[in-house]
C-alpha cells in the first residue's frame, strides 16, 4: 500500500496582521476530493485541527498520478471558500524483495506442501515489491535480460518460454511455466544475461527456490495394492495383454510360497518347505515379510500386505535380533525392504522402522578404515572386530539404501557414513574392475588383497552401485566416471572378445562369457550364474546415460552387443541344464566359441537365483523383443517343474537329476526378486516406471534424484 502525508499548516485561515488562532482555525470546515484509485486513510478520519494545523493521509495502491483537491470553508456561508489542488504522484520504491508463486497451470489452484507433482503444467509468477511491500518492476537502469534458471538435467524439464525469459509487466510480475519430467529436487532462481550483471550481485541469492517433484503415479497416491495392480494393467498394451495370464501365474505362484511361509514360518527369517518349520539366519525378523512387501505390493495382494503391514507395526522387533547377522544382507534385504514398501506405499510406518533399524546398522561403521565390520547384533548394538578381508560387494553396495534413509529422514549420519566406505573402497587406487578382497575394517590404510577379478560373486553389487548412487544424484559425476571406468574394463574378463568384426562375420547374436581373472593375471574359466545381473545392468546404462557417454569409445556398440550376448549365454545356463534350471556356476572351454561345460558337483545346485529374470526384464525395457519374454516363460516354467513343492518352492541340489532333490530351503530372495522381475517381465511397463523409481540390488524400488 503506497502512502503519501499532507501537511496543511497553510490551510489555515489568516488574518491581515496576525496568524488565526488555533480555536479559529477548529470551526472551519474541511473537505477532501481525490481522483483514481485513491481515498484517505481510515486512520486520519474525521478530519481535525491540531494547533493550527490540518494534517491526514493519503493512500493509495496503485503507481500513478492523481489530482487532490481540498476544501476550507468559513462557517459564514457568504464567507470565500480556500481552495487548495495539487497533483501528487505515487511511485513503488526500488527493488527489495522476491517472490515466487506457484499454481497448476490447468486449474489456477496454488501449490501448497513440500511435494509438486510430476509432468502437470505449473504456473510460476515471479514478483517484485519495495521496501514497503508493494510490488514494483526490476530496476531496467542496468540493461540485459532476466531469465529463470533451473539446475534440472537435461529433458528432465520443460519450460515456457523455453529461454526461460521474464518479461515483466509494469506492476511488478512475470509468469514462466514448468513441466517436470523426472522425480526429484530442483532448484530454480532469477538471472540477468547481458547488460551490468554486478548490479544485482544478490538476484540469484534472493530468487532461488527449492522445488521437489514427485510421481503421483507412484507415491502415495494409491491405497491399497490391487487399486494399483488395476491402474497399471488399464495401460496395457496388446502385446501385454496377451502375456497377463503368463504374469498371473507368476502371481500364483508367489501366492504359493507366501502362503507357506504364513502357514509354517510367520515371524521367522526363512521357511524350509519341505519340513514345513521356519529358521532364523537374520536374528529373527521375520525376514522374509520384509522381503516380499514390495512383490507382494505390485502384484496387488490387499490381504497379504496389509498382514506384513501390520508384522511391521506390531511385531518387528530389533531387541530380539541378539545374534551376529551380515550387514550386507540386512541392509539389502531389511532396510531396502522397508524403503521400498514406503516408497510404493507411502506408509510412514515402514519409514519409521527402517530409521530404527538404520541406527542399529551405524555401529557397524565404526572401524578405523569407516568400511564396516561383516557383522552387526541389533540387540545390543555392537560388531565384532574382524581380521578377515572385507568382501568387495559387501563395503560397496550399501550406499543406495544409507543415501536414501538421509534423503527422507533429513538424518545425515547414515549418508555419511555410507559415503564414507565408500570413499575407503575408493581409496585403494585401482581404476576399473577391483579385486574381490580388500584389507580387514581394523587396519585404517585400505590395501587391495591379491586375489581374483570377477563380475559375479564378491563382487558384483559394487559395480551395479556405481551406476544407481548416480541415478540417485546425476549432479553426483563422479559415480558415473567409475562405472564407465568398470565398463571400460569390462571386456577384458570377457570371451570371445567383443569386437564388431567378428559380431558382424558371425551374423548373429555371439554368447558372450564372462569370466575371472586370478591375482596373476591368468584366466579362470568359469562363470558365476551371479555374473548375469551384468547384461540388465549394461541395458540400464544403454537408458540412462547421456548419449555423448555413450558415444565415446564405441561403447554404444560394445554395450549392446554385451547386452543381448551376455544375456543369450545366462538364458543357455538354463536351458542347457536337464531341468531347465541353472547351476550356481558352470565352467568355460577355453576355446572358441567358448561353449560352457558340464557343471562340476560343487556347483550343480540351483537357489532359483533372480539375475537372468532380472537381465531379461531389462532387456525387454531395453529392446521390446518378444524373445526375452519367451525366454522368461520357460525359465518360470522350469521353476515349476523342477523345484514347486507342495508348501512352497525349493532350492535344488543337482539341476542335472530328474527327478530333483529338495533342499529344504526357500532363499527370501526367490519372493524379493525371481516372482518380481519375472512378473513385471510379462507386465505393462507402467507396473515399473523407471522414470521414476530404481530398483536395489535386492530388487526393492527407491527414487531416482532422490538427494
Amino acid at each position: 500500500m503506497l502512502v503519501r502525508r499532507l501537511h496543511a499548516a497553510t490551510f489555515c485561515y489568516r488574518s491581515v496582521s496576525s496568524q488565526a488562532r488555533p480555536a479559529a482555525c477548529d470551526a472551519l470546515r474541511v473537505g477532501v476530493d481525490l481522483s483514481g484509485k485513491a481515498h484517505l486513510s481510515g486512520a486520519s478520519l474525521p478530519l481535525a485541527w491540531r494547533l493550527g494545523q490540518l494534517e491526514f493521509h493519503i493512500e493509495n495502491e496503485l503507481a500513478e498520478v492523481i489530482d487532490a483537491e481540498v476544501r476550507i470553508e468559513s462557517p459564514d456561508p457568504e464567507a470565500d471558500v480556500l481552495l487548495h489542488t495539487s497533483q501528487i504522484r505515487f511511485m513503488s520504491g526500488p527493488s527489495h524483495s522476491f517472490a515466487i508463486e506457484l499454481q497448476l497451470a490447468d486449474s489456477g489452484s496454488p501449490m501448497t506442501g513440500s511435494s509438486l507433482p510430476l509432468r502437470r503444467e505449473l504456473s510460476l509468477t515471479v514478483t517484485t515489491k519495495d521496501q514497503f511491500g508493494n510490488l514494483t518492476p526490476l530496476n531496467r537502469s542496468v540493461g540485459g535480460q532476466l531469465m529463470l534458471r533451473s539446475s534440472a538435467q537435461r529433458n528432465a524439464m520443460e519450460m515456457r518460454p523455453s529461454t526461460g525469459l521474464l518479461s515483466m509487466r509494469g506492476t511488478g510480475e512475470a509468469q514462466v511455466f514448468l513441466t517436470a519430467l523426472r522425480p526429484g529436487h530442483v532448484e530454480i532462481w532469477v538471472e540477468q544475461v547481458g547488460g551490468i550483471s554486478s548490479a544485482q550481485p544478490p538476484l540469484k541469492n534472493a530468487t532461488t527456490r527449492s522445488l521437489f517433484f514427485v510421481d503421483t503415479d507412484h507415491t502415495g497416491v494409491y491405497s491399497s495394492p490391487s487399486s494399483y495392480l488395476a491402474a497399471f494393467r488399464s495401460k496395457a498394451s496388446p502385446s501385454d495383454m496377451q502375456w497377463q495370464a503368463k504374469a498371473d501365474e507368476v502371481r500364483e505362484a508367489f501366492l504359493h510360497a507366501w502362503k507357506g511361509y504364513e502357514r509354517y514360518a510367520w515371524g521367522k527369517d526363512e521357511l524350509q518347505p519341505v519340513s514345513r518349520l521356519g529358521r532364523n539366519t537374520f536374528g529373527g525378523l521375520g525376514l522374509t515379510i520384509l522381503d516380499s512387501l514390495t512383490t507382494l505390493w505390485l502384484m496387488g495382494f490387499d490381504e497379504a500386505f496389509e498382514k506384513g503391514l501390520r508384522f511391521v507395526k506390531d511385531d518387528l522387533d530389533f531387541d530380539n535380533a541378539d545374534s551376529d547377522v551380515s550387514v550386507f544382507e540386512l541392509t539389502i534385504r531389511a532396510l531396502g525392504g522397508l524403503l521400498g514398501a514406503h516408497t510404493l506405499s507411502g506408509k510412514e510406518i515402514f519409514l519409521e522402522r527402517a530409521q530404527e533399524l538404520g541406527g542399529r546398522l551405524l555401529p557397524a561403521f565404526q572401524s578405523p578404515s569407516r568400511m564396516p565390520w561383516p557383522t552387526v547384533n541389533l540387540a545390543r548394538g555392537t560388531s565384532k572386530t574382524s581380521t578377515q578381508p572385507v568382501i568387495l560387494s559387501e563395503a560397496g553396495s550399501l550406499q543406495v539404501e544409507f543415501r536414501s534413509l538421509t534423503a527422507r529422514t533429513g538424518d545425515a549420519r547414515f549418508r555419511r557414513a555410507a559415503d564414507k566406505a565408500f570413499q575407503a573402497v575408493q581409496s585403494v587406487g585401482i581404476p576399473g574392475i577391483l579385486p574381490v578382497f580388500l584389507s580387514p575394517p581394523g587396519m585404517a590404510k585400505v590395501q587391495a588383497v591379491a586375489s581374483k577379478f570377477a563380475f559375479g560373486a564378491l563382487a558384483d553389487s559394487y559395480y551395479e552401485y556405481l551406476l544407481k548412487q548416480w541415478l540417485q544424484r546425476p549432479s553426483e559425476k563422479n559415480f558415473k566416471e567409475l562405472f564407465l571406468e568398470v565398463m571400460d574394463a569390462l571386456p577384458g574378463i570377457v570371451r570371445p572378445s567383443p569386437s564388431a568384426s567378428e559380431t558382424e562375420q558371425m551374423g548373429r547374436v555371439v554368447h558372450y562369457k564372462l569370466i575371472e581373472m586370478t591375482a596373476d593375471g591368468s584366466l579362470d574359466w568359469k562363470m558365476d550364474h551371479l555374473s548375469c545381473f551384468a547384461p540388465g545392468l549394461i541395458a540400464l546404462g544403454l537408458m540412462e546415460l547421456p548419449q555423448h557417454d555413450l558415444v565415446e569409445k564405441g561403447r554404444n556398440a560394445t554395450w549392446w552387443r554385451l547386452a543381448e550376448g551376455l544375456t543369450a549365454s545366462c538364458f543357455e545356463l538354463w536351458a542347457s541344464s536337464a531341468t531347465g534350471l541353472a547351476p550356481e556356476f558352470s565352467k568355460v572351454n577355453s576355446k572358441a566359441p567358448h561353449k560352457f561345460i558340464e557343471a562340476s558337483s560343487n556347483g550343480r545346485h540351483s537357489f532359483l537365483r533372480p539375475e537372468t529374470a532380472e537381465s531379461l526384464f531389462y532387456l525387454y525395457r531395453l529392446t521390446g523383443d518378444e524373445k526375452y519374454r519367451r525366454w522368461g516363460s520357460k525359465l518360470f516354467q522350469a521353476i515349476l517343474n523342477h523345484a514347486k513343492v507342495p508348501h512352497g518352492f525349493s532350492s535344488v541340489r543337482d539341476v542335472k537329476a530328474i527327478p530333483t532333490s529338495p533342499m529344504d530351503e526357500m532363499q527370501t530372495f526367490v519372493m524379493a526378486e525371481t516372482f518380481k522381475y519375472l512378473f513385471l517381465l510379462f507386465s505393462p511397463a507402467a507396473a515399473f516406471d523407471m522414470n521414476h523409481l530404481f530398483l536395489n540390488t535386492e530388487g526393492h524400488p527407491l527414487k531416482r534424484n532422490e538427494l
